[in-house]
This record gives C-alpha cells, sequence and structure tokens, in this order.
C-alpha cells in the first residue's frame, strides 16, 4: 500500500513541474523564437507577419536589415509603409533619398515624398510633387506603370489616371495602357470610361478578347445592367459597323448578348462572324442549344430551321443532332399548349415521323425515340404503341446498358401507367443494379420508392428513401427527404396507414390522368376521421389536380382553407404564394394578389417565395424596380 501511495506522490510531483513548466513557456512565448522541431522563419516573413498584425516597430527593425543586406523594391514598400504607420517622417524622407540615388528614379522619389508631405498635411506641396513626378517619369511602359500603381494603391486614382493618359501621350503607338486605365475606371465606378478604355485594348491587340470579358464579367457582377450593358451594346455596334475587318468586336458582342439573353442580337453575329470564317455554322449550331436550354423555343425552332436550308446542310456533322433537337423543342413548346390544337399535335407528329424515317431507330436517335414514345402516349392516346416503341428499341443491336438504362425507365413509368407495377418494378430495379453509384442508379432507386409509396409498401419506400437522402445529387436528395418525411408524420398513431394508402392511390390515379378519381379518393380520406395530419396535403395535392385542369376557381378554395386552418403548418407559405399566383395571372386581381404577397412578407419573412414575393409586391403597388 506504501508503495502505491509512493508512486502516486511521485506522479502528482511530476505532473505539477510539468504543468508549471508549460505554463513558463506559454507567458515567454515570442514568434521569432521557434520550437526547435518546426522550420525557423525567414526573417522576412516574420517580418510580414509583425507588419499585418499592426506592431510596426517590431516590423521596422527586422525590414531595415533585410534592406541592408538585400534591398529590393517589396521591401522598400513595406518599410515606408512602416515608417508612415508610426509617424516617423524624418527616416522614411531619409529611406526615400537613400534609395532613389542607387536606382536613378526622380519621379518614383518625387512621388514618395510627396506622399509624405501628403500625410503631414502639406497638400499643396504634396500635389506639385505629384504633378512633377508625372512630368519626370520617362517613356519606358514599367516605369509608367509603377507610378501609376503607386498612386492607385494609395487611393490617389485621378493622380493614376493622369499617370496612365500622359504614358499614353509619350509611348504614342507603342502601348496605350488600355488595360491599367480600364481597370482604373472600374474602381472609379466610371463605366463609360471603362468600356471605351476595354473596347480600345480589343481593338489594339485581338488577343485580349478572354481579358476583356473577364473583366466586363467582373463589372456585371459589381453593378447592375442598366450602368454597362445599354452603352457597351451601342459602342459595339457601332464599332462593328465603322471596323469591319475586326470580327472580334462581333465576337465579343455575341458573347455579351448571350450573357444578357439578348438572343435575336447574339444570332444576327453568329450567323455574319460564320460567314465571314466560311465554317460550318458551328457558332449558330452552339447558339441554337443556348437558346433551347433557356426555354425560348420559338426562337431555337428558327434557328435549327435556318441551319437545315442552309447548302450542304446534309453533310455538316452537327446535322443529325439538328434533326433530333427540332423535334424535341417542337415537342417541349407542344406542352406549353393546355390544351393544343390538333394541328399543332399534327405537326409534331409529322416532324417525329420525318425524322425518325430519315435518321431511323439506334442507338444515336433513342432520345428522339424515346420523346416520340412519350407524345404518342400523352398526345396521340396511343399508351400501348408507346411501350412496343420502346420494348422494339431496347431489342436494337449494339446498345449498351447505359443506352438501355433511361429506355427502361422510361418503359417502366409507362408499365407503372398502364397498371402494371410488377413489370415496372422490375426495370428500375434492374437499372438500380447496373448503376449501383451512379446517377440514373440513383434515379431508379427513387422511382421504386415512389412506387412501393403508391401501392402502399410504406415501410420498404421508406427504407430506400432514407439511402437517397445522403446519397445522391441535390434533387433527388431532396425528393427523397421530402417523402420520407411525409410518410413518417401522416403514419397514425396505432400505425394504421389507411389514409397514407388512400393519398398514394390518389397520387398514381394522377399520374394515370384519372383526375376525377383522384379527387374522389382524397376526398375519401376525410372521411376517415375528425382531424388528421394529411388533411392540408390532401388539400394541397388537389388544387395542383384543379389548377392543371385550369379549374381555378376550385383550386382557389382549396389553398384558402389551408391558409386560413393550417397558418404555422409547412405549406401555409406555399399556399399563400399560389393564391397570390392565381389572383394575378388568372383572375387578373391585382390588389388581391398583392394582399397575398404582402402576407408571404409579413408572416412569413423566412420563407423561399419572401424574394419574389417583395418583387411582385413592389410592382403591383407600382413601384420602379430598376430604380431600387
Amino acid at each position: 500500500m506504501k508503495a502505491v501511495n509512493l508512486f502516486l506522490s511521485i506522479v502528482l510531483f511530476l505532473s505539477v513541474s510539468l504543468s508549471q513548466v508549460q505554463a513558463q513557456q506559454l507567458k515567454t512565448f515570442d514568434p521569432s523564437k521557434t520550437n526547435a522541431n518546426r522550420p525557423k522563419k525567414s526573417k522576412q516573413k516574420l517580418a510580414l507577419e509583425y507588419y499585418t498584425a499592426g506592431e510596426y516597430e517590431k516590423a521596422i527593425t527586422l525590414l531595415e536589415e533585410i534592406n541592408e543586406e538585400k534591398p529590393s523594391g517589396y521591401i522598400y514598400k513595406y518599410l515606408l509603409y512602416s515608417y508612415v504607420h508610426i509617424e516617423d517622417y524624418r527616416a522614411a524622407e531619409k529611406l526615400i533619398k537613400k534609395t532613389s540615388k542607387s536606382q536613378d528614379k526622380a519621379y518614383k522619389e518625387l512621388s514618395d515624398l510627396g506622399y509624405i508631405q501628403l500625410k503631414k498635411g502639406k497638400r499643396e506641396k504634396a500635389q506639385r510633387m505629384f504633378e512633377e513626378a508625372i512630368e519626370e517619369v520617362p517613356p519606358n511602359i514599367a516605369a509608367i506603370k509603377e507610378l501609376g500603381n503607386d498612386f492607385r494603391a494609395r487611393a490617389q486614382t485621378e493622380l493614376a489616371e493622369k499617370t496612365y493618359l500622359h504614358g499614353k501621350e509619350i509611348m504614342g503607338e507603342e502601348y496605350g495602357f488600355e488595360n491599367e486605365l480600364g481597370y482604373l475606371y472600374y474602381f472609379m465606378e466610371k463605366y463609360e470610361l471603362m468600356t471605351d478604355a476595354y473596347l480600345d485594348l480589343l481593338e489594339r491587340s485581338s488577343n485580349s478578347l478572354k481579358t476583356v470579358e473577364y473583366r466586363f464579367q467582373n463589372a456585371f457582377r459589381r453593378s447592375s445592367d442598366k450602368d454597362i450593358y445599354p452603352y457597351l451594346k451601342t459602342e459595339l455596334l457601332k464599332r462593328i459597323k465603322a471596323q469591319t475587318e475586326n470580327k472580334q468586336f462581333s465576337e465579343l458582342l455575341l458573347w455579351l448578348s448571350i450573357q444578357k439573353h439578348d438572343f435575336n442580337i447574339a444570332l444576327i453575329q453568329a450567323k455574319s462572324l460564320d460567314k465571314q470564317e466560311g465554317l460550318e455554322s458551328y457558332r449558330v449550331f452552339d447558339l441554337a442549344r443556348v437558346i433551347q436550354n433557356q426555354g425560348d423555343y420559338k426562337l431555337a425552332i428558327n434557328t435549327y430551321k435556318y441551319l437545315l436550308k442552309l447548302p450542304e446542310a446534309k453533310y455538316q456533322i452537327y446535322y443529325n443532332e439538328v434533326v433530333q433537337n427540332l423535334c424535341t423543342v417542337q415537342y417541349a413548346q407542344l406542352q406549353l399548349y393546355n390544351p393544343p390544337t390538333e394541328d399543332q399535335i399534327e405537326l409534331v407528329k409529322q416532324s417525329f415521323e420525318h425524322s425518325i424515317k430519315e435518321l431511323g431507330i439506334n442507338r444515336f436517335t433513342i432520345p428522339l425515340n424515346m420523346d416520340y414514345a412519350e407524345f404518342k402516349s400523352f398526345y396521340l392516346e396511343q399508351a400501348n404503341e408507346a411501350v412496343e416503341d420502346l420494348e422494339q428499341l431496347l431489342l436494337q443491336k449494339g446498345l449498351s446498358n447505359m443506352d438501355k438504362a433511361p429506355v427502361k425507365l422510361m418503359l417502366g413509368d409507362f408499365y407503372l401507367l398502364n397498371n402494371n407495377p410488377w413489370d415496372a418494378t422490375l426495370l428500375f430495379s434492374q437499372v438500380e443494379k447496373d448503376f449501383t453509384n451512379d446517377e440514373i442508379g440513383f434515379e431508379a432507386k427513387m422511382k421504386n420508392a415512389k412506387l412501393s409509396f403508391y401501392i402502399g409498401e410504406f415501410d420498404w419506400a421508406k427504407a430506400q428513401l432514407d439511402v437517397l437522402k445522403s446519397a445522391t445529387g441535390k434533387k433527388i436528395a431532396n425528393d427523397a427527404l421530402y417523402l420520407s418525411l411525409f410518410i413518417a408524420e401522416n403514419m397514425d398513431a396505432d400505425s394504421s396507414t389507411r389514409a397514407l394508402k388512400l393519398y398514394g392511390k390518389a397520387e398514381l390515379l394522377h399520374l394515370r390522368k384519372k383526375d376525377s378519381l383522384a379527387i374522389q379518393t382524397l376526398d375519401s380520406i376525410f372521411t376517415l376521421s375528425l382531424y388528421h395530419e394529411i388533411f392540408d396535403d390532401v388539400w394541397m395535392k388537389q388544387s395542383e389536380i384543379y389548377q392543371q385542369a385550369q379549374q381555378y376557381d376550385q383550386a382557389r378554395i382549396l389553398l384558402e382553407k389551408i391558409a386560413d386552418q393550417y397558418t404555422y403548418d409547412l405549406l401555409a407559405d406555399d399556399a399563400v404564394f399560389k393564391l397570390a399566383q392565381i389572383e394575378e395571372n388568372h383572375f387578373l386581381n391585382y390588389s388581391k394578389a398583392e394582399e397575398w404577397y404582402k402576407m408571404i412578407l409579413t408572416e412569413y419573412p423566412s420563407s423561399i417565395y419572401a424574394k419574389e414575393s417583395r418583387d411582385r409586391f413592389r410592382l403591383l403597388r407600382g413601384d420602379d424596380l430598376e430604380e431600387r
């Protein structure tokens, strides 16, 4: 026992001693004294750390040593400003004069001595020295840049501008300082002068196109479009007309128009540039895809038709893609009409049939044939033929599993819509197995989870959804999270799933376009009990069905119930925002819409709809959003 006590006493003594040593080490810590196991910091690095920390006296001690050993402009700058920070102007002047003797830079000496006079409060004397420095600068690009950059670094922007303009004058055609002036005007927010400078730079050097684009991109992020875009567009059009041989202006206008979604101007430039270079209209083709992705289907259709009418169009490498994209866009435009006319449907049908006849059925036309199958099912009421087309597509030779995967997913959807869930889940499972860790595999898993939800297998559905919440991209993960929470929140206390089963059944009926049965099935949920967590979700689903059927009166009644009876529920702000949109866009009742938008701002300020509601509210109230 005594041995144990003795051992504990020794351990305690050593622990206390070690703690005291560590405490003493912490008290005497100095950044210049490093641990033996760490690499010793260089004198320069330590000096800059002192400077950054505002310990200018310590920085000066080291910087003076370095400047004596190995002087450089870099060390000179930090030493000079260290003296300025502690207001040791005599030392600063001595440093300036000593350095000037070795460098023979009268302009630099005048500029820095002028800065010291300025810090002393002698503004007139300082200004005279600055003006003299600009006059003394030699016709040397590096010297002019150095002086101008010194002025800019000290926020003396007008003097920097004078320096660059003087440099432009004395250098003549050799160098115009357009890049330096453009960058300076950017910080001064003189955007018209900035524009002129960068366009002058582009005129001098066509190789600077990417630099100019980058500079304008930064300016667009910093300021509103009206400050830059109208003037830039006007100036570009002037220079294009005056200098037809300088295609870089057209290139910049093409880039600018795409950035600002001014696609009509962009298309003119793309056509012109392709004709000038005698290329195969690649710019127009690339632009057509951009326009398509931005949802301007009418212009995209006209652009694809332009490409198909070009001489030798069939021999261009992008021809097949143009044919397919034209069908895709025409079909996308058709889906915007609710409902489309028979003539509109017939036009798209003829386009599909002509394209498939020309290009055939193969791995390169899979998207085209999938779109046609969907079109047949939804617009020609040929669901069985659509299924047969997809089944035949899967039998084509030379298709890889990746080629087949999207076809299988669409075919599975059709099986589900045709009340054949077992064949559907078989196809979804095949894709899920083949692409376990790929996005399309996650999509297949999500489809299987939804299928399980539709048929009432909630435990299995939730297990798959919980995996998807953290295993894939943002959209599928969010959908999985929402559906998983929806199942968990709407399970009855006794683990009954009657309400959820009816809701899932209604969802499936809606997918099958049996909306009246879906509404009736959802209504039957209200007969199960006097109150249930799912009631507001039921009203929201019914309102969505009515909106798709353009029955806005019915949709409005249900949304108002949610807004009134479920004020603090997750769906409340969704309901209020949808009510505002219905009143504004369908009933044209702007005063009522304004009330609903205002409710989002006052009752639900953290809503994802807050920003859009604020913009719509201000617009309806008559505010000038551009001024804001």
